[in-house]
Order: C-alpha cells, then structure tokens, then sequence
C-alpha cells in the first residue's frame, strides 16, 4: 500500500485563481424584503408588549401579587428584549463598510444572547422571592389578579401569534422565548388569582411562580446555546462537518483537504474556507467548478474561499497552528493499522523523492507520536514501542531518505538533518496534524532537537534517546569503522550474527528479540544478504572535520536552548556517545529537560525491553 493514505485531513482556504464568492441576488433580495417584514412583526409586538406592561405594572402593586409582579417583570423585559431584538435587525441591515468588511449580521445573535442572560437574570429574582414569600406569605388579591392575568393571557397569545410567524431569525425566536415565557406566566399568574379567590391559600402564589420560571428555563438556555455557538463561529447545525470533509475528497480532482472551516458569516449565510491538494495548477477551474456545485447542491454553501495547492509543495501550514483538522476531530473509527506502509512525496535539491513510513493504530487518534530512528536504522526499530503504545497513539515510524523503503538521494552530500527535518515536514502536513510527540534516537533525536527549535514547531514532548549536541569523539571513529562499509553474506543467519554483534552495545537481547530489531535490517540482493541502507550515507559523515563538526555543535547548543517544550533525556549507562557530563550540561542550560539513565546499555537503548518500553510510556502517557 502506498501513496497518500490520509489524505491531509482538512486545513484552509484562499484561492490561488480568483476566490470562489458566489452569491444569488434573488435570494438576497427575498431576504432584504423578508428582513423589513421581520421588523415590522417585531414593532406590532413591541408596541402591544410595552402597553399591556404598564397596566400590569400597576396592577400587580395594587394586588400585591407575586405570580402578577412576576408576569408585569416578563413584560417588561419582554418590552426591552423586544426592542433589542428590533434595533438589532435594524443594525444588521446596515451594509458592509471599511471597519465592518461581513457587516453586522451577528448584532441579531449578540442580541439573543443579552436576552437569554436577561431571562436568567429574571428568573432566578422571581425564584428567589417565591421561596422568601413562602415563609413570609403576602396578601394577594385574588380577584384583580384572575383579571389581569386573563387580559394579560389573551394579549401574550396575539404577540407570540404575530412573531411565530417568523421562525428563520435565532434573534426573533428569542424574543418570541420571551413572549412564551410571559404568557406561561399569564397562565400561571390566572391560576393563582383563582386558587387564592375562592380558596384564600396564598401560598400558590409564590409556587406557581417558581413553577412557571422552570418551565421557560429549557427554552431559554436553548436560546443561549444557539447564540453562543453562532458568536463563537460553530459549524451551522444542519450542516455535518466530517460529511463536507468526506464530499469535497470525492469531487474529482481533489487529492487532499485540509484547514477546513465551516461556519456562518450571518444567520442563515454559511460559509466555508479550505485548502484543496490538486495535482497541477491547470486542473484547478476545473475542480474548483465541481467543488462549487457539490457543496451548493449537498450543503446549501454558496460562500467558498478556496486555495488550491499542487500535491506534495504544501506550506508548514500544519505546524503553524492555522486551523482545526477534519482527521483530529473525526470520531474514532474501527480503522487500525498495524505496520501498514505508506509513502509522502518530498523535495530536495535534486528533484522529488519519497519517504516511507509505517503506522501503528488508529489514525483518527488526535494523539501522534513520531518515532525517528538513528543513522544505519529504519523505523522497524519502534514496532515493540508502537505496539505498546498504538492503543494511546497513532504511531508513526518513517524511514528517514536513504533507508529501508524511502528513496535514495542522487546527490549524496543531501543526506543530512536539513533535509530530514524538511521530509518530516512534508510528513507531518501530509498526516493533517497540528501537534505530536517525537521519539528520537541518535540521529533521529538529532532530527528532532531541530524541528522543535524552529517557529511553530508541532512538536509538544519529545523524548531525545542517547544523543546530544555533543557527540563524543570515539563513538564517531566507531561508527566510521563500519557505516557505508561493505556487508554482504550468502546466509541471512550469518548476516544476522554480524549485526548483532555489531549492535551489542543496544543491551542484551534474546534471539527473538535481536530477530524483531535487527531482522528488518537485512534485505537479500543478487542472491546474497546485505544492509537496508544506501552506502552513500557515508560519503557526508566521512567528510566532517574537526571544524565542521565544531560547528556543528555549537548550533546544536544554539538549537537545544530553544526549544520550551517537555524534554526526556534518555542516555544508556555505557554510552560512548553521550557522556554523562553532556547530559548533566543539557539539563543545566535548558529547564526543560530531564534526564534518566539506564545501566548496562551503551549506545544506544533498543526500547523493546518492557522496563525501557514503561519509561517513554510514563513520559508521553
């Protein structure tokens, strides 16, 4: 299996052909002359709101009626909730401007949110004085308050009449959840006024009041949360985010989605923003046609802003933290790889290539963990730890360029961190991910002390296994004497036995355990058994001087001092390559960082023991 296998899940949009911006100017005349009908509902309710309020105010004084004050303070606020409601779909009517580029479409939102705070503020006052009543009771008139609240009842019903003639604005609906809840109160207020008339109990007074003021909770918390998602730019409730992901990747054309954003400019206005991967420029009108209708037929979107990207030149987009993506917050599905492979095209000097990897678990996880091998090793070096760890994370082990199943480098004076950090890059946009856990050992810690070090690194923990800016002098005479070196035997079992014995400072392993480290190391070519690796990896490691290496050191320690992120130093207590001394400065000028030793083990841990295996769990879990 190959190619792209989450295609990057979904991240933004701006075209690079003229942004799609279609817009229907009937509909948008039908909604200017429906706006005006809006308001002119709003003003009828407004008028016979405020009116009736007034003589229920006085009313409710003169019969000392909670249920009645209780009905008179719904109309009151009914009066202001529905003048809001009317000044705020008078200001969102008002056109676009230099500081308002959307125009002021949300003040009818805004709007319905002040009234749901405005309701719950009035309710927990009504609430609060019923259960004082309770143990003090008041008078009531009994008679004056039947009445009132019957004419006050009749009134409520021809207001919330008038505005349910409007259901499309959020804004009008929490004016008419006001109406609603006056008019309960009504009801509420009628029979108390009957109960306490012929029965002289006042205490149903204040129990109907607490009893109508539940009633018109649900309604308005409803109010607050639709509000609230609006203001706050949540996907538009009709409107199935992953579905929209899923049909845009099926249009034709179209290679991978990221930064992708749903959400409403205005009420009833969705938009939708996005990156679209293509395969060449030229194919892009075309595509961008069958996006336009797909999304207009299936979704009712009609406002799309689009960039198109040519597949495998995306930006770090990713690792800058530019939008939600549609693989990290899609729900878990029964999707598990276990060693599956798959490849990421990248880009060097040279031309294009392709780096391999391979994935443990489910790749709807939102937790990633990186795990990058050292110099002469491949990413099977981590299908103990990705076993251990694929039920917490989506592991991803790569082939860095030049090993196992990744390309070779035609240049190579290319194999080097720069390009590796760049491939891992590419890796990490193609996998549609903002953040992830690194697990580098030797080179691969290397690797990852520089991507942590750049602007917007993905990178949250990183476990740096057996490596540091310091590489000692001997463990690089050793590592000479035998990278790039010729390896070549008739028999899989000899060719076995020699690289176990050159890997012997990995720790003590069993025969099994040397077969599932070391046996994906050996390929068979031309009927004899040779190394994984291209040669040529060598050719820059053979060429470093001691001033070259100097160099490199000193930004390496220039690179470490950057990175704020949760570090572990892991460092095997024979280690010829990381010195104690390194480690103990490493933590000294980074704060971040912390160290464990594990004894016995040179350079370095091989981390298919269960013992090394809990200590990156305990770390990244």
């Amino acid at each position: 299996m190959s190619g792209h296998h989450h295609s990057p899940a979904a991240k933004h949009a701006h075209s690079h052909e003229s942004p799609s911006h279609k817009h229907h100017h009937g509909d948008a005349h039908h909604s200017h002359a429906r706006e005006i009908s809006n308001q002119n509902l709003l003003l009828i309710a407004l008028v016979l709101t405020l009116g009736f309020s007034i003589v229920e105010i006085v009313a409710a004084y003169f019969a000392g009626s909670l249920a009645l004050i209780s009905d008179a303070g719904h109309m009151v606020t009914d009066s202001a909730a529905l003048g809001l409601a009317l000044l705020a779909q008078t200001i969102s009517a008002r056109p676009p401007s230099a500081k308002h580029s959307f125009g002021f479409g949300r003040a009818e939102a805004l709007a319905a949110f002040v009234n749901g705070i405005a309701m719950l503020a009035l309710v927990v006052w009504i609430v609060s004085e019923a259960i004082s009543r309770l143990f003090t009771p008041h008078e009531v008139n009994g008679f004056t308050v039947s009445i009132v609240a019957g004419v006050g009842m009749l009134m409520n019903m021809t207001v919330a009449w008038v505005l349910s003639k409007d259901k499309s604005s959020v804004n009008t609906r929490a004016a008419l959840v006001h109406v609603m809840g006056d008019l309960l109160g009504s009801v509420g207020a009628l029979i108390a006024g009957l109960i306490i008339q012929f029965t002289g109990w006042m205490p149903a007074d204040s129990l109907l009041s607490i009893f109508v003021s539940i009633l018109i909770l649900k309604s308005t918390f409803s109010i607050l949360r639709e509000s609230y998602h609006f203001l706050m730019e949540g996907v538009p409730h009709h409107i199935d985010y992953l579905e929209v992901g899923g049909n845009l990747k099926e249009v034709a054309g179209v290679l991978g989605v990221h930064d992708l954003h749903v959400w409403e400019m205005t009420p009833n206005f969705p938009a939708l923003i996005g990156h679209i991967e293509i395969a060449t420029m030229q194919e892009w009108p075309e595509v961008m046609t069958g996006i336009q209708a797909m999304l207009l037929a299936k979704h009712g979107i009609d406002h799309v802003t689009l960039q198109a990207e040519v597949s495998g030149s995306a930006s770090q987009c990713a690792s800058q933290q530019c939008g939600v993506d549609l693989e990290q917050h899609a729900p878990a599905t029964q999707v598990r790889h276990q060693g599956e492979l798959f490849f990421v095209n990248c880009h060097s000097p040279d031309g294009p290539h392709r780096m391999a990897y391979r994935c443990w678990g489910n790749p709807a996880n939102t937790k990633v963990l990186l795990c990058v091998h050292g110099l002469t090793r491949r990413g099977s070096d981590f299908q103990t730890l990705a076993e251990a760890l694929c039920q917490d994370f989506y592991v991803v082990c790569p082939d860095i360029v030049g090993r196992g199943d990744s390309d070779r480098l035609t240049n190579p004076m290319h194999y080097g961190i720069p390009q590796y950090v760049a491939d891992i890059s590419s890796l990490v946009t193609q996998l549609g991910v903002r953040q992830i856990d690194w697990f580098g050992t030797s080179m691969g810690g290397l690797i990852g002390m520089v991507y942590a070090s750049l602007p917007h690194s993905p990178i949250q923990k990183m476990l740096i296994n057996d490596v540091g800016p310091r590489i000692e002098a001997d463990a690089i005479k050793r590592l000479g004497s035998y990278v790039g070196q010729p390896f070549s035997f008739a028999h899989r079992a000899d060719a076995l036995l020699q690289l176990n014995m050159l890997c012997a400072s990995f720790g003590k392993h069993t025969d099994d355990e040397w077969e599932t480290y070391n046996g994906p190391m050996l390929v068979e070519k031309a009927g004899s058994w040779g190394m994984h690796y291209d040669p040529n990896i060598a050719i820059p490691f053979a060429a470093i001087d001691p001033a070259l290496a100097q160099a490199g050191e000193l930004a390496m320690w220039a690179a470490f001092k950057q990175i704020h992120i949760p570090m572990l130093i892991v460092r095997g207590g024979d280690s010829d390559l990381l010195s104690a001394a390194t480690v103990a400065q490493m933590c000294a000028v980074n704060s971040h960082a912390r160290s464990v030793e594990i004894p016995e083990v040179g350079h370095a841990p091989a981390f298919i023991k269960a013992e090394q295996v809990a200590i990156a769990k305990a770390f990244f879990c």
